[in-house]
C-alpha cells in the first residue's frame, strides 16, 4: 500500500500523521458464504438379514473388500425350509380344490316319452241269398298300430361359480404364502448390496441375529442412525448401522449447515471449497447438489438450513464422518475494478470513498458496488483504474480498527484546552506530539 500525508484542515498534503491509501486495480472478486458439515458416502450401507436366526457362518471380517452380491454370512435354514414345504403342500391342495370346482357336477335328467294313437278300418261280409243256400260271413277287423313311449335323457355339467371364486382365492393366498416363504428362505443368506469395505461385524457364528425385513440400511433403504448436520428436509449425514456395515469412499458428499441469511444465497451448481478440520491443508473441490427448503436446526432463535455438496476428484482416502468447513462461491467477477472494503463507507450497492489526488487533496465520491467479498469489493462506477483511495479502517491497525496516525473522532491525548499535546480530535499516538489529523485548525493545539 502507498502512504501519503494529508493536512487535516485543507485536505492538502502535510507533514502530520500518515494516511493509508490503496490503488484501484483490476482483479477477481469473489463473494462466499461459509458453513460447517460432515462427509459421507451415499454408497455406505448397513447389511442386515431379512430372516433372523442362528448364525451358521460369517464369511467376512473387518477390513475385507467385498463386491456387490458376495455372500457375507448365513443363518440356519431349517425353519425357513419347513415353511416352504408346508406352503407348497397347501398350494397343491388348493389347486386341486380349484380344479374340482371348475370341473363342476355332472347332472343327468330323464324326461318320460308320450304314447302315439293308432286307427283300423273294418270290412263287411255279404252273404248270398238263396233258398237253402249257404253263405259265408266275412269278419271285419281293424288293426291298431300300437306304440311304446320312449324317455328322453339329458346330461349337463353344473358349475358353482361362487365355489370356484372361493377356491381361486384359496389358491391365490397359498401362492402368496409360498412366495413369502421362499423369500424368507433366501433371506437366510446375507449378500452385499454394494461394493465396499467391511467396517464392522456385530456378531459371530452361533449368535442369534434378528431379521430386518429389508436387507440394508444407511443412505439407501432400511434402518439407520442419522446425524443431523444439515439434506433431506434439512440436510443430514447418514451413518449406517447393521449386522455388517460396508463403507465406500467413492462419490463422497458433504452435508453442511448455513445461517438463514447465507442459505438464501446458495444455488444448485455453485462451486465450493471443502477444508477438512483434521487436515487444514487439504482442500477439496465441491459442487452444490441441493439446498434444503426446511430448517435443519434452530438454536436460541438462530435458524440454519442444510445443503448437500458433491466432492470432486479422488476421494478414496476420505472417510464418512470427517468434519469440514465449506466455503461456497455465491458470486464472482473477473478482471473487475476493485478496492478493499476498508476503502468504502456505507452499505448497499451505492457507497462513498475518499479519492486522494496527486497533489494530496482529497475528494469524496459515490461508488457503485457489485460483487463484494470478505476483503474486496467490485467497483462498478465512480472510480477509475489507477486512482488512489483512502483506507478508512484496517483490521490490523492501532486503535479502533483504524491505521496508525488516527482519524477524526478517535481522539488521542490532549483535549480542548491548550498546552496539552494533541488537539481536538487529533493527538496522534502519544503525548509530546503537537497537531492532529484534521482537527479544528492546523498544526498546533487548540487554545
Amino acid at each position: 500500500m502507498a502512504y501519503t500525508t494529508l493536512d487535516g484542515g485543507t485536505g492538502k498534503a502535510a507533514t502530520g500523521s500518515k494516511v493509508r491509501t490503496v490503488t484501484v486495480a483490476k482483479g477477481t472478486v469473489q463473494a462466499t458464504v461459509s458453513g460447517s458439515g460432515t462427509l459421507f458416502s451415499p454408497s455406505d450401507a448397513g447389511q442386515d438379514f431379512t430372516t433372523g436366526g442362528r448364525l451358521t457362518a460369517v464369511k467376512v471380517a473387518v477390513g475385507d473388500t467385498v463386491k456387490k452380491g458376495q455372500v457375507l454370512a448365513t443363518v440356519d435354514t431349517t425353519t425357513a425350509q419347513q415353511q416352504v414345504d408346508q406352503a407348497q403342500s397347501a398350494l397343491t391342495a388348493a389347486q386341486a380344490n380349484l380344479n374340482k370346482a371348475e370341473a363342476g357336477e355332472t347332472v343327468t335328467t330323464t324326461v318320460p316319452g308320450s304314447a302315439n294313437s293308432g286307427s283300423g278300418s273294418g270290412g263287411s261280409a255279404s252273404g248270398g241269398s238263396g233258398s237253402g243256400g249257404s253263405g259265408s260271413r266275412g269278419n271285419s277287423g281293424g288293426s291298431a298300430a300300437a306304440s311304446t313311449p320312449q324317455p328322453t335323457t339329458t346330461t349337463t355339467v353344473k358349475v358353482d361359480q361362487a365355489q370356484v371364486a372361493q377356491a381361486q382365492q384359496q389358491v391365490d393366498n397359498a401362492q402368496t404364502t409360498l412366495t413369502n416363504a421362499k423369500a424368507a428362505l433366501t433371506g437366510t443368506t446375507l449378500t452385499a448390496t454394494t461394493d465396499g469395505t467391511v467396517a464392522s461385524v456385530s456378531a459371530k457364528a452361533g449368535d442369534t441375529v434378528s431379521g430386518s425385513g429389508s436387507g440394508s440400511s444407511g443412505s439407501g433403504s432400511g434402518s439407520s442412525t442419522t446425524a443431523k448436520s444439515s439434506t433431506g428436509s434439512g440436510s443430514s449425514s447418514t451413518t449406517p448401522t447393521g449386522f455388517i456395515v460396508l463403507t465406500n469412499p467413492s462419490g463422497m458428499e458433504v452435508t453442511a449447515n448455513f445461517s438463514e441469511l447465507d442459505s438464501l444465497k446458495l444455488k444448485k451448481g455453485q462451486t465450493a471449497t471443502v477444508t477438512l478440520n483434521a487436515q487444514s491443508d487439504t482442500k477439496l473441490d465441491a459442487t452444490v447438489l441441493s439446498v434444503s427448503s426446511l430448517p435443519s436446526s434452530s438454536t436460541n432463535g438462530a435458524v440454519q438450513y442444510g445443503a448437500t455438496l458433491q466432492i470432486g476428484g479422488d476421494t478414496s482416502a476420505l472417510r464418512t464422518g470427517l468434519s469440514a468447513t465449506i466455503s461456497v462461491v455465491t458470486g464472482s467477477a473477473e478482471n473487475a475494478l476493485s478496492v478493499p472494503t476498508a476503502a468504502l463507507q456505507g452499505t448497499g450497492s451505492t457507497r462513498t470513498a475518499t479519492v486522494v489526488h496527486e497533489d494530496g487533496s482529497t475528494e469524496r465520491v459515490q461508488v457503485g458496488v457489485g460483487i463484494e467479498g470478505d476483503t474486496t469489493a467490485q467497483v462498478t462506477d465512480g472510480l477509475t483504474e489507477g486512482e488512489k483511495v483512502e483506507l478508512t479502517a484496517t483490521t490490523a491497525g492501532t486503535g479502533n480498527g483504524f491505521p496508525s496516525g488516527q482519524f477524526p473522532g478517535t481522539g488521542g491525548a490532549g483535549g480542548l484546552g491548550g498546552g496539552a499535546a494533541g488537539g481536538f480530535g487529533g493527538g496522534g499516538n502519544g503525548g509530546g506530539r503537537s497537531g492532529g489529523n484534521s482537527g479544528n485548525g492546523g498544526g498546533g493545539s487548540r487554545g
